[in-house]
């Protein structure tokens, strides 16, 4: 065994020295490597380790990953090992931690990976943190022994994250990085899971992760369950949440187009406010329509005043214009005084020529 051990060390450290982008394990510096099958299942091999090592420890190993561009790095730091195929680099107990899409990240061109590497601490008897890395990304784990665990059916990794998310706040990073490496499987296992922790009833902060997920990562399907939990939701954090999330699907017309129906029709002040404010994130003639029609004619005056903050919130060229405008013509005083205030914080040239000119007379 111990022979075995030091050659797969030494196969790791040789594929470390080949490149991060067609890496199928993970480019680890300073870790001691011990291979493990879980042909037995993932629990099974899971509970052997931790029954045989107390640890500080960590198991890792790789599944399919959705389709798509997705980074888990640590983008702050320096590449390690002087490979330039390796975009970013992560050590093993740090904290810091990024996943981003995109095809640029830290100066990090995207690669479209087939897998992803799951990662998990544990120590006195049970998993204490969990994360997710990318193929490209350097992890420095000086003095960590590593379990590389072969042969995981990604069924059976989604099902044991999903176990380790019943212990809550002992885990550290709580929760997030575990939604976020169940979201990151590829197959209806992962959706489905996504799906049970969006539902009424789970912890908030929960549904909050899940939600960002589907939205972000399941394109039409998610949009849809988004939508409907919308309409029927009434917790007013996770409206707020899943509306953020609407805004970051990756069917992004229909999505803006939903997000003006919701900031329009509405029932709800909350829900039209906050559709206000994410589609003022969006430039353009359609989302300053919806915004300003919004002022003109809706009802609620917590809603108009959101409005006016949402035409804050749009690239100065387009919304400074529309402020001052607002300022100057609309016959709301409210909306008027909200209208001055924001140009007040835009430290616009335009807005401090329009407001002198207010002071003038």
């Amino acid at each position: 065994m111990r022979l075995r051990n030091i050659l797969m060390i030494t196969f790791l450290a040789a594929v470390a020295v080949t490149g991060c982008a067609n890496a199928q394990q993970p480019q680890l510096t300073g870790a001691r490597v011990v291979e493990r099958s879980a042909k037995t299942g993932v629990q099974t091999a899971v509970q052997e380790i931790i029954k045989a090592e107390k640890g500080p420890a960590w198991m890792a190993y790789s599944v399919p990953v959705i389709t798509g561009e997705h980074h888990m790095c640590c983008y702050g730091s320096a590449r390690i090992m002087g490979n330039s195929a390796c975009c970013g680099s992560c050590r093993l107990e740090g904290r810091d931690h990024d996943v981003s899409f995109g095809n640029q990240v830290g100066g990090c061109k995207a690669t479209l990976a087939s897998i992803f590497f799951v990662f998990m601490r544990f120590e006195t008897g049970s998993i204490r943190q969990v994360r997710a890395f990318s193929p490209e990304c350097a992890i420095d784990a000086p003095g960590s022994t590593i379990y590389w665990l072969q042969d995981v059916e990604p069924s059976q990794s989604i099902a044991y994250l999903e176990s380790v998310l019943k212990q809550g706040d002992s885990l550290r990073g709580g929760s997030d990085e575990i939604v976020s490496a169940i979201a990151l499987h590829a197959g209806a296992t992962a959706d489905a899971v996504l799906e049970r922790l969006i539902q009424p009833g789970q912890p908030s902060k929960l549904r909050g992760q899940a939600a960002f997920w589907i939205g972000s990562t399941r394109g039409a399907h998610g949009l849809d369950i988004l939508l409907a939990l919308i309409k029927s939701d009434q917790d007013r954090q996770f409206l707020e949440q899943a509306i953020f999330a609407v805004s970051q699907n990756q069917e992004h017309e229909r999505a803006f187009n939903e997000l003006i129906r919701l900031a329009r029709q509405d029932p709800r002040h909350e829900v039209r406010e906050h559709s206000l404010f994410w589609l003022a994130q969006e430039a353009g003639q359609k989302a300053a329509g919806t915004i300003t029609d919004a002022i003109e004619n809706d009802p609620d005056t917590d809603v108009k005043k959101k409005a006016v903050f949402a035409l804050s919130e749009m690239p100065k060229e387009e919304g400074v214009p529309l402020l001052i405008d607002q300022a100057r013509k609309n016959r709301n005083p409210v909306v008027r005084k909200e209208a001055v205030f924001w140009l007040g914080q835009s430290e616009d040239p335009r807005a401090l020529d329009f407001i002198t000119s207010i002071l003038e007379h």
